[in-house]
């Protein structure tokens, strides 16, 4: 803590300096001036918590200084101490802030009350604008959440406004019913891949960064009124919103600032959506719809504008073609696991999307969609089962969209991705039916080391670990045959073979071949061979 003793005479500063216990109250430094104008230069620099003056100095008085002092540096404590008891000066220390005035010759019990006390002020104060620039700090911290919120919920009904209309009155004055507004979207789908690759995974950062830029343009600082402002919606298709008014018929002149701003800043520029204008707040959500219109029915082969106004007179462009239309295609080149088959329908649903004028988003989702769809119903086809679904690879969720370097959709990066997924889905397809095969032939070798068992399709299906269903439905679609018939055929084959030996009773055959019953055993070998156990061993071993 600081302490600063302005007097023209020395022995006054030195004798303050001596009365006073500085470590005990916390004073770490005592700064001495000899008249107003050298104080004010110290207090600039050393910023004391407390000044002592006297009132009558050369070049600048006490009554100039506590002047100054009020109105530049309000938070230091004054205390006056002078050898005239004048009014006026009395009258100017009290109307400057002083503390106290204080008589020379200097009283050291007065001079340390009233050093005290102004110490504790200082604290106190000291403390209150802490706390108050906490609270700020918290407030400005949460402000842009509290915007987000208050300006997202009239998207999704503009009636909230009413709820909230003490709040829009004291943030946005400017936003009073029926001021026409509309409403602009950053298309973030096709951001450039620089900015992408300047932000890395730090997605929100990138956000953030991008409505600030928005804000700052939009709110130029008093210059002119403000424009408008930039806000996050925490929405996955349109994350950042800009809500114009004042002169909402000059939003696409924004927008071109804007873009000019986000160039000096990242080195390139954003795709907007701007809808019509309309009254607010019923207007809002009106002129989001359309703004996210004029983004999905903007052509993606070839970008005529960054600024994309919606035209309520547009044709709109109905997909006429459909992945469907080459399922077939796709999915026998997946079965054949060639990678050359699957280039090959691909690019056949390429050069056809290369021969459209225009492909819009809507038609680029559609398309992707149906791509997700068909993958789903191809491993379906491929792994018959309830846990089908789990066959697919995993790929992200929402892939972005293949741009080439001028943020136009590349069919050849597009034909690359999609070929790489089917490769993907092909080479599993591969190894899983390697994989299956090979595990029904185990399954095979386990039931023909056990035709003298009782054992059934369940005891199989535990043993491997898998379904009874599934267990079933493979081995009959690899050996054409139930797993009982197998198992039957294999008993009777054996059965035949031990009947060739007459040292072996049919009742040890039929137990040796799975059946505990001799008379089950003699009537399913019938069945089987049109005659009995006892009359084949007989015509086969030629006994009488």
């Amino acid at each position: 803590m600081k302490v600063l003793i302005v007097d023209d005479e020395k022995h006054v500063r030195d004798a303050i300096k001596l009365l006073m216990d500085w470590s005990g109250l916390g004073v770490d430094t005592v700064l001495e001036a000899a008249d107003g104008a050298s104080a004010i230069a110290l207090i600039e620099t050393e910023r004391p918590q407390i000044v002592y003056t006297d009132m009558m100095m050369p070049n600048m008085d006490g009554i100039s200084l506590l002047r100054w002092i009020k109105e530049n540096a309000p938070a230091c404590k004054t205390i006056v101490i002078s050898g005239h008891d004048d009014f006026d000066y009395v009258r100017g220390a009290v109307k400057y802030g002083g503390m106290d005035y204080l008589l020379k010759p200097i009283d050291a019990e007065q001079l340390r009350d009233i050093t005290e006390k102004a110490l504790r002020n200082w604290n106190d104060e000291e403390r209150e604008r802490l706390e108050a620039q906490m609270r700020s700090m918290r407030f400005n911290s949460l402000r842009p959440v509290y915007y987000d919120k208050l300006l997202s919920n009239l998207i999704g009904e503009p009636g909230s406004y009413y709820a909230e209309k003490a709040s829009f009155a004291q943030e946005f004055p400017e936003l009073a019913v029926g001021v026409p507004c509309r409403v602009s979207l950053i298309a973030i789908d096709t951001l450039h891949g620089n900015l992408r690759d300047k932000f890395a995974t730090h997605t929100d950062l990138m956000l953030f960064s991008l409505t600030n830029i928005c804000n700052e343009l939009l709110e130029p600082n008093g210059r002119v009124p403000r424009q408008g402002i930039a806000f996050r919606f925490w929405n996955n298709r349109h994350p950042i919103v800009l809500l114009h008014w004042g002169a909402p018929e000059r939003s696409g002149q924004m927008l071109e600032a804007i873009n000019g701003g986000l160039s000096r800043t990242f080195h390139t520029r954003v795709e907007f959506g701007l809808g019509g204008v309309h009254p607010f707040p019923a207007g809002v959500k009106d002129s989001y719809a359309e703004a996210d219109a004029a983004l999905r029915q903007r052509n993606l082969l070839k970008r005529s504008s960054w600024v994309h106004a919606f035209d309520p007179k547009a044709v709109p462009h109905p997909a006429e073609m459909h992945m469907s239309d080459f399922e077939e295609k796709v999915r026998l080149a997946i079965r054949s696991a060639s990678k050359e088959k699957i280039e090959e329908a691909v690019q056949s649903w390429i050069g056809e999307v290369r021969g459209k004028d225009i492909v819009t988003m809507e038609h680029l989702e559609l398309w992707r969609h149906e791509f997700q769809v068909l993958k789903s119903r191809w491993v379906k086809d491929f792994f018959p089962g309830d846990d089908a679904d789990m066959r697919l690879p995993l790929e992200t969720a929402v892939l972005p969209i293949p741009l080439n370097e001028r943020g136009e959709l590349s069919l050849d990066l597009w034909r690359e991705e999609m070929t790489a997924s089917l490769v993907r889905l092909a080479e599993l397809v591969r190894k899983v039916t390697q994989q299956e095969n090979h595990l029904i032939y185990e399954i095979a070798r386990y039931l023909q080391s056990r035709v003298d068992q009782d054992i059934s399709v369940q005891e199989v299906a535990a043993h491997f670990y898998l379904s009874r269903e599934y267990v079933s439905r493979r081995f009959k679609q690899e050996f054409g045959e139930t797993i009982s018939d197998f198992l039957l055929r294999h008993r009777m084959e054996r059965a035949k073979t031990l009947l060739l030996n007459p040292a072996l009773k049919i009742m040890q055959i039929a137990h040796m071949t799975g059946y505990e019953d001799e008379k089950y055993f003699s009537k399913v070998f019938k069945k089987a061979f049109g005659q009995s156990p006892a009359e084949y061993r007989k015509k086969q071993t030629g006994d009488a």
